[in-house]
């Protein structure tokens, strides 16, 4: 099956979105911003609804997140110049700390110019203007690349660095349910008596990115939103770790995460440690207790496609945790080439080398991808089991917490897949 995905032009406004004091301003036709604006809101709530009423103005047309120009025939013809020079000083009445100018891939031919726009308005220290082919990026590389670029731009100075202290880059507002991941690495990296000081790209502030070089390490979640943010951070003299496991996706993966990051600090790991093992636990005894349906999953086989650095652990969970068979594995665009090749490896390792680059395979038992996908195909019975796990993911519809990465991650994916089973 065919993927639709996030490109980096996505990547770059939901990066901007994700910092809590900036605004996104889209430079575009208003049809570019519908999906933004209800995009931003669903993911990353930060108005609240009595609020809203505020926003019936130019530019915001009563909906605060993701303002635009609106352009039209006129202005892709003529030039749209006179819209940023009216805007910008109506976005700025708004407060936000920092207004970072997108253009749409159309807009991006007209040649506008920014750069004067923001000093005609006064707004040299809290306005920058991305000018590249953002659409043309993968979305993990567009993340990246606007995060750093914010970063450039505020310019923080390297006071002193503070012992113990880590910030969780590599995460994403795209990430399924992603506060709730955020909090459980929070809370079990702190365990070990770390302080996580900030979280680039998942509700950080301006103050936040700015006092994050002061931190003594980086821990990746995964790579491929993080490589120009951890080249930075390394730079300014921080510390990465990476786990050799990938993504903190699956039991295994999350148990070498926790004990990669207190091997690298010095730390105990484990009260982080003893929380997997006790997760894996209860599971071991809903499986003896559940035995029929639990032998039910054994060999059926799955196609799973998304982030290099997620379906490596993922995929090498499911066969050795679950006795699954991957028959279709793909790896979305802007893969960590060091994850790419483990995947591979372990694929050739045991005799499924022919999966890798398949795409979502119908008749498949169990399909792990963006939502979108994956739903898809359940509802049209293209498989019995669909589980979003992908960066299109937005989960409007959970209400109790399920993320991909940590442990309440393996036993979201667990619960989906016991629940398959079952109404199969």
């Amino acid at each position: 099956m065919k993927r639709t995905l996030p490109d980096g032009f996505v990547g770059a406004i939901m990066a901007v979105e994700s910092i809590s004091d900036a605004l996104a301003f889209l430079h575009g036709p208003g049809g570019c911003r519908v999906r933004f604006m209800v995009y931003s809101s669903a993911v990353f709530p930060r108005v609240r609804l009595e609020d809203q009423d505020d926003y019936f103005i130019p530019y915001f047309y009563g909906y605060p997140r993701v303002p635009a120009t609106y352009l039209d025939e006129y202005d892709f013809i003529n030039g749209a110049y006179y819209k940023l020079e009216e805007g910008l000083p109506i976005v700025d009445s708004k407060k936000p700390k920092l207004v970072v100018i997108i253009n749409s891939p159309g807009a991006g031919l007209i040649g506008d110019n920014h750069e004067k726009a923001i000093k005609e308005a006064g707004m040299e220290d809290r306005a920058i203007w991305m000018d590249e082919a953002l659409v043309s990026m993968p979305m993990t590389q567009g993340y990246d690349h606007t995060l750093l670029e914010i970063i450039k731009h505020l310019d923080p100075e390297k006071k002193a660095t503070e012992k113990d202290t880590v910030n969780l880059v590599g995460m994403t507002v795209l990430d399924k349910d992603w506060e709730y991941a955020v909090n459980e690495m929070k809370e079990n990296i702190e365990s070990m008596g770390l302080k996580v000081k900030c979280v680039p790209g998942a509700g950080a502030t301006l103050e936040d990115l700015k006092d994050s070089v002061n931190s003594e390490y980086c821990v990746v979640v995964s790579p491929e939103a993080c490589s120009g943010l951890c080249q930075y951070y390394e730079s300014r003299g921080l510390k990465i770790i990476r786990s050799e496991a990938g993504a903190p996706v699956g039991f295994d993966a999350v148990y070498e995460f926790y004990r990669n990051i207190a091997e690298k600090t010095g730390k105990d790991g484990s009260p982080a440690l003893r929380k997997v093992d006790e997760a894996r636990d209860r599971i071991y005894q809903k499986f003896v207790g559940m035995k029929y349906n639990a032998l039910r999953i054994k060999g059926l086989r799955f196609s799973i496609a998304g982030v290099a650095s997620v379906i490596r652990p993922l995929t090498m969970w499911l066969y050795n945790y679950l006795a699954t068979a991957p028959i279709a594995v793909d790896v979305d665009p802007g893969a960590d080439e060091t994850e790419t090749e483990k995947l591979k490896a372990f694929l050739k390792e045991i005799d499924y080398a022919d999966s890798f680059g398949k795409e979502l395979k119908v008749g498949s038992d169990i399909v792990l991808c963006e939502g979108i996908s994956a739903l898809t195909m359940e509802l049209n019975g293209e498989c019995n089991i669909g589980i979003p796990i992908g960066h299109s993911s937005m989960g409007l519809d959970d209400v109790i917490p399920r993320p991909v990465y940590g442990i309440q991650g393996a036993l979201y994916i667990l619960d989906e897949i016991l629940h398959g089973v079952r109404n199969s």
